[in-house]
């Protein structure tokens, strides 16, 4: 655990949020399912608003309906995979093979648990990483100018003049202007909905959306890409390079140290492991001139081994 908790901090302080973006499991299920399943049942971002616009007929409801149950499938399903961590896998088998209404505790769990993962996933969304997430907040204490971020170069989009609408064969080096032509295709691929052109917000989650957006429209007016990109401050504003700073350094040592004493525990641990505890709230016992005392023996058994015979020195 400690090993993973540096680890997000190592590589958060070089290439910022990218944890949120690439690997959290609430933004992998968001994106490459739930958005999946809703983009090819009501369509694209314009078909989804001009369908939420329109009266209830029957294209609507089917649709509506189509998705709130697969939705609740695939809730289930987390749901069921999730209350596995908790209660164990062969439990859980055991309480779906013996019937709910036999462990109605494990049900009302399950309900529960299906209800707050499509509560999740259908209404609340980015706000998990918005508003719930502690991550997020720490994010903003981890953050330097040398992190590599997913930043606008305000130097090249915004020049002298600042931003303005594409006109064709406009010569915008001299008016001024910079590359960004305020088509506003960032902040409409933005899960969080925050406009990356103002510089690093705690709302991003390195997503690079609006990187392939950016991209795609400096091609489609034949604009250097990159506008948008991976980059660090200091890179945008002084030229700097990627460095290696002292602080990148000293979580690198307390990594390496850490991953050095977890491979030796695991090379020296024993394949059993035995703890003897007296009975709590029972005192010992006399008989004739012996006295006895109670104790309770747990054996851990380690490796995939089976041992027959036991002898407790």
């Amino acid at each position: 655990m400690l090993i993973g908790v540096v680890f997000v901090i190592f590589f958060t302080v070089i290439f910022g949020r990218i944890f949120c973006g690439w690997i959290c499991p609430q933004t992998i299920f968001m994106e490459m399912v739930f958005r999946k399943i809703e983009y090819a049942i009501e369509g694209d971002r314009a078909q989804q608003i001009k369908l939420a616009k329109q009266e209830w007929n029957t294209e609507k409801v089917w649709k509506k309906t189509l998705k709130w149950i697969i939705f609740f499938v695939i809730s289930f399903i987390i749901a069921n995979v999730f209350l596995a961590y908790l209660i164990g896998s062969d439990t859980l088998i055991e309480h779906i093979t013996d019937g709910p209404l036999q462990h109605l505790g494990t049900l009302v769990k399950l309900v529960i648990f299906t209800l707050v993962f499509l509560f999740i996933f259908v209404c609340f969304r980015e706000q998990v990483c918005i508003i719930a997430c502690p991550y997020g907040r720490l994010q903003g204490v981890m953050l330097d100018g040398n992190s590599m971020l997913v930043a606008y170069d305000h130097k090249r989009g915004e020049k002298e003049n600042g931003r303005n609408k594409f006109r064709k064969d406009e010569n915008r080096e001299e008016k001024g202007f910079g590359d960004c032509i305020d088509c506003k295709q960032c902040v409409l691929v933005c899960p969080t909905g925050i406009d990356i052109r103002n510089g690093t917000q705690l709302e991003c989650i390195n997503c690079t959306a609006c990187i392939d957006a950016c991209d795609e429209i400096m091609e489609k007016v034949e604009f250097e890409p990159g506008l948008i990109r991976y980059a660090s401050e200091n890179n945008i504003t002084k030229g700097e390079n990627f460095k290696f700073t002292p602080r990148i350094m000293a979580y690198s040592v307390v990594l390496l140290l850490l991953l050095v004493a977890l491979t030796a525990l695991i090379f020296v641990r024993s394949d059993l492991e035995a703890t003897a505890l007296r009975i709590p709230g029972q005192m010992f016992s006399t008989r004739g001139d012996t006295i006895q005392n109670v104790y309770t023996v747990k054996i851990v058994n380690k490796t995939s081994r089976k041992f027959d015979n036991l002898k407790i020195d």
